[in-house]
């Protein structure tokens, strides 16, 4: 069985059933996919080992059977079934989902940055998976700054700011926040514009200091995760925005 498949399952039982064992689990899988096979066994324990690592998992089903192969889902684990954040758990479908967002538009670097960077958080190292997502902001915010410098210099514009911006790390939020409310972008996308560049110009501002120079981010883990949540939804409306700018500039 392909991992994401197998992965999807889990969740879908365990929302059903948070206090079960791993044998359960594997009897649940298999009633529920023609696709199972028992050699996928090994497959589905390391999914459940990771899910415990991550703590979504915990050892123990009740008092009368506290210790492995039992397990439940946690306080943390239930809100992530719960809000959809368990999507984040799964790094393959967390990539998918940023793909979709902006139609595949995504550079490598980013989609990278986000896998490895959320492979981090689950390993439970938030300010190094944070210094990943902010990497990958930064390319996001500067694409969206080139396209704004391109079709400012179609359409007779300014764009001495942006462009002394893009050589200089610490300018370009700013720099793209001021720009982006002077162009007449399609309501829907100039409805969240404010909000989403913010949200990329802070992920930025966590890894690098007001010089533009890297810094050290501090956050628990829950906060990193919400970041990594947010991301796809920012992502979505810069190369949304880019590709309006693009036609614009065709015209």
């Amino acid at each position: 069985m392909d991992r994401a498949e197998l992965r999807t399952l889990v969740f879908e039982i365990l929302r059903k059933t948070p206090h079960t064992h791993f044998r359960a689990v594997e009897n649940d899988v298999r009633k529920a996919s023609d696709d199972y096979e028992r050699r996928d066994v090994l497959l589905l324990n390391e999914i459940l080992w990771d899910l415990l690592r991550q703590g979504v998992l915990a050892p123990g089903k009740n008092s009368l059977n506290p210790d492995l192969p039992f397990i439940h889902v946690t306080e943390y684990g239930t809100r992530c079934l719960e809000d959809g954040s368990i999507l984040a758990h799964d790094p393959d479908l967390f990539v998918e989902r940023l793909l979709d967002a902006t139609d595949g538009r995504l550079p490598d670097v980013v989609v990278e940055s986000c896998r490895i960077g959320l492979l981090t958080l689950l390993d439970g190292r938030s300010e190094a998976s944070l210094i990943l997502l902010a990497h990958a902001a930064e390319r996001v915010l500067d694409d969206l700054a080139e396209a704004l410098v391109h079709h400012g210099q179609v359409s007779g514009r300014g764009t001495k700011r942006l462009e002394g911006a893009l050589a200089q790390r610490g300018r370009v939020p700013d720099a793209v926040a001021r720009t982006i409310e002077s162009r007449k972008l399609p309501n829907e996308l100039q409805e969240e514009a404010e909000r989403q560049v913010a949200g990329l110009a802070g992920l930025i501002r966590l890894a690098r200091s007001d010089a533009g120079r890297p810094a050290l981010p501090r956050a628990a883990h829950d906060p990193a995760l919400a970041r990594f949540i947010l991301f796809p939804d920012q992502c979505r409306f810069a190369y949304h925005a880019i590709a309006w700018l693009e036609g614009a500039s065709a015209d």
